[in-house]
């Protein structure tokens, strides 16, 4: 049951697919915005020495290991061409290993390598990195909104097996420090007026210590809601975070009635890196979010070679 609501409260990735329009449309912005800077007016250079009825075959070939994304989004960029697709998002792959083949047009395939190879990259390095972090965790890991490109990044950690988080500010209430900065660190207000959206069933209360959690869960737990709330630990330590969620089950049973308990969500976040994510984990925690996950991320080495 709490795994379900896990899922339900913290991962978007059903949303993020081509069948879908709203991604579809997104993905179709992206490219022409990222080709029309790249060519500019014309590749000068590939205009000059390539004959333009010239046809050629090109491979897309990894030169390290790591786990393949974005082959979903890069698919319909290089429609026009014949293209043969070895392999899928989520695969594993190493060193040598083509993932797809096209043949056409010589200044065409030229004229997109640069971003094709952009997206493969970038979204086949945070997939990667998303992988071997989840392996170093005993609960759900996630991104955040630190992003460069929101919805491909967020997308490529789901193929690695990370949760999305919100995919934008609609998708669910966040109470952060600078809302609260501006309720002057009402948090019991916070709550409540979060809990009258009739927008989303989905609340999340941003807190920086021991007390300031206890409040939201004691505000909570004394609500009439349908809503499923989370409270996020930010900055804390992993044994500040583990004795915060003992206290916080004491009380939801005490305030439970007739044994209907009220359920709470908790995510660990702010500074934790692979060095301190099996610690946090361990607290009791449902999921860690990672930012260093998307703005951190190294690219993965995949290359285009001409046959």
């Amino acid at each position: 049951m709490r795994n379900k609501l896990v899922l339900e409260f913290w991962d978007r990735s059903k949303y993020l697919n081509i069948n879908n329009k709203k991604y579809k449309n997104y993905v179709e912005r992206f490219f022409k915005e990222k080709l029309e800077q790249d060519v500019g007016k014309g590749d000068v250079t590939t205009n000059s020495l390539i004959s333009k009825n010239k046809n050629i075959t090109a491979s897309v070939i990894v030169r390290e290991q790591g786990i393949i994304a974005g082959m979903e989004e890069v698919l319909p960029l290089i429609k026009m061409f014949k293209v043969k697709k070895y392999k899928k998002d989520g695969d594993k792959v190493k060193n040598n290993d083509k993932i797809l083949e096209i043949y056409g047009n010589a200044r065409k395939i030229l004229n997109y390598e640069r971003t094709l190879l952009n997206i493969l990259q970038r979204m086949s390095g945070i997939a990667t990195l998303a992988y071997k972090t989840k392996k170093l965790a005993d609960c759900a890991i996630a991104g955040t909104r630190k992003t460069l490109f929101p919805l491909f990044d967020e997308k490529a950690l789901s193929v690695g097996g990370a949760l999305t988080h919100r995919l934008d500010l609609s998708s669910a209430i966040l109470v952060k420090d600078s809302h609260l900065e501006i309720l002057d660190g009402d948090i019991k207000k916070a709550v409540i007026l979060a809990n009258k959206n009739k927008k989303t069933k989905y609340v999340e209360i941003e807190v920086k210590n021991e007390r300031e959690a206890l409040e939201a869960a004691e505000t909570i737990t004394n609500l009439k809601s349908k809503k499923l709330f989370a409270i996020m630990f930010d900055n804390m330590t992993p044994a500040i975070v583990k004795n915060s969620i003992i206290k916080i089950n004491n009380i939801i049973n005490k305030n439970s009635i007739n044994n209907d308990k009220k359920i709470i969500l908790f995510e660990a976040s702010g500074g934790i890196t692979p060095d301190n994510i099996w610690e946090y984990s361990k607290t009791g925690v449902d999921i860690v979010s990672l930012g260093f996950l998307t703005h951190s991320a190294k690219t993965l080495d995949i290359s285009l070679e001409i046959k």
